[in-house]
């Protein structure tokens, strides 16, 4: 599936917020998905949800804490033989399942992507292009696009520069929704007919356990189609 193509992390730099997530999914707007929501399956995953392959493009573990999000990566043919990126995000964030701890060699089961995944205070980089790594990450503020994670992005500069200067100021990081509007090159939001921006996240987890999640939604044209926020707690 084609997942959020723009999306940068603050792990472990603000001073109330250790974890920030903002991003743009990009995709078909005729890709049919659900909003979010706290799926229904006691698997304790928040996330919007693809419901033509089932799985997600940006999620947390409720329980847990654990947050997954994925991107493509430009240029790579898809193949309908591997295994979908969107169960590899959901494997992660639940914990459990055949994906839920991959290693290496397992990336290329994969159609092309990069991944970030945050648990407990530890976040790792998963990719598979331009070879199959898992990458651990130190504090600060990381950012991840539609390229092979060797080659420049402007779109994800911009957004991780944006991300570093509210972590800086320790502003609130709701702001950051109005930043992924940008339509100025290098544009963060894609006023698509066919293609284009179809959500803006936010997730953020505060230092004592509070979790603020956001999603505003794009139909063709970049039309409003609805917001949903959500504020719950996770295990300390």
């Amino acid at each position: 599936m084609r997942a959020m193509c723009v999306v940068a992390l603050a792990h472990r730099v603000h001073p109330d917020w250790p974890l920030i997530l903002v991003g743009n999914r990009d995709e078909f707007h005729a890709r049919a998905a659900a909003p979010l929501a706290e799926w229904d399956d006691d698997s304790g995953i928040v996330a919007g949800r693809d419901l033509r392959a089932g799985g997600t493009w940006l999620g947390v573990h409720a329980p847990s804490g654990r947050s997954v999000v994925v991107t493509n990566v430009r240029g790579a043919l898809p193949d309908p033989a591997k295994a979908s990126r969107g169960a590899l995000v959901t494997d992660l964030l639940r914990g459990s399942g055949r994906f839920a701890d991959p290693a290496a060699d397992e990336l290329d089961r994969f159609n092309a992507f990069n991944l970030f995944a945050v648990d407990r205070g530890a976040a790792r980089l998963l990719t598979n292009r331009p070879v199959a790594s898992i990458i651990p990450l130190e504090p600060g503020v990381h950012a991840l696009a539609n390229e092979a994670i060797d080659a420049p992005c402007l779109r994800a500069e911009r957004l991780r520069l944006a991300l570093e200067t509210a972590v800086a100021a320790g502003t609130d990081p709701s702001n950051l929704l109005d930043t992924l509007m940008a339509e100025d090159d290098p544009a963060l939001f894609l006023r698509g007919a066919l293609y284009g921006t179809r959500a803006a996240t936010l997730v953020a987890i505060a230092a004592d356990g509070r979790v603020r999640m956001t999603e505003r939604r794009y139909e063709a044209g970049g039309r409003s189609a609805g917001t949903t926020s959500l504020d719950f707690h996770i295990e300390p």
